[in-house]
């Protein structure tokens, strides 16, 4: 089953770097990739990257067409994002958004307003990030996510984590 539904990616490089061997067009084919099997169409998905002014890649995301955004610390990243995404959410009731980013309370408890305002929510976190936020309401950050990735799997084209529910 293929969607014509449109995803937009809002990524922190800082929380989910690009792996050593791959350059920014790979890692973006690769999510569009895994996206692509999930039912979803490439030509549909962009790509906003959130990092440090001074970015070592800034200019190669450029290049591929990804939209890189300079927003400095965790904090500030955080809050660029929640930013952009309420303005994105204003007219695009119907499309999906993916977070890569390691997800903090504030974070969680913005998204979970949008997950109960019945918006998709596609995720990935780095490995070592924790499958829940200290603070947050929810009990885990798999009631946020329609579907979830690690990060350094979905950086290579992997699919999402499966879930007890998915298995029965």
């Amino acid at each position: 089953m293929t969607t014509e539904t449109k995803i937009v990616v809002f990524w922190d490089v800082v929380e989910c770097p690009l792996p050593d061997d791959l350059e920014p067009s790979l890692v973006s084919g690769n999510i569009e990739l895994a996206l692509q099997r999930q039912g979803y169409l490439p030509c549909n998905v962009s790509i906003r990257v959130y990092g440090k002014k001074n970015h070592e890649f800034k200019d190669e995301f450029l290049l591929t067409n990804i939209m890189f955004l300079p927003a400095g610390d965790a904090s500030a990243r955080c809050k660029r994002m929640v930013k952009d995404i309420d303005k994105w959410a204003l007219g695009n009731g119907e499309s999906h958004l993916m977070v890569i980013s390691r997800v903090n309370t504030e974070f969680a408890t913005y998204l979970a307003v949008l997950k109960a305002r019945d918006f998709k929510i596609l995720g990935a976190r780095p490995e070592n990030a924790p499958g829940k936020c200290s603070n947050c309401k929810m009990t885990t950050l798999d009631e946020l996510f329609t579907q979830e990735w690690v990060w350094e799997s979905l950086s290579v084209g992997g699919d999402p984590i499966t879930r007890a529910a998915e298995l029965s």
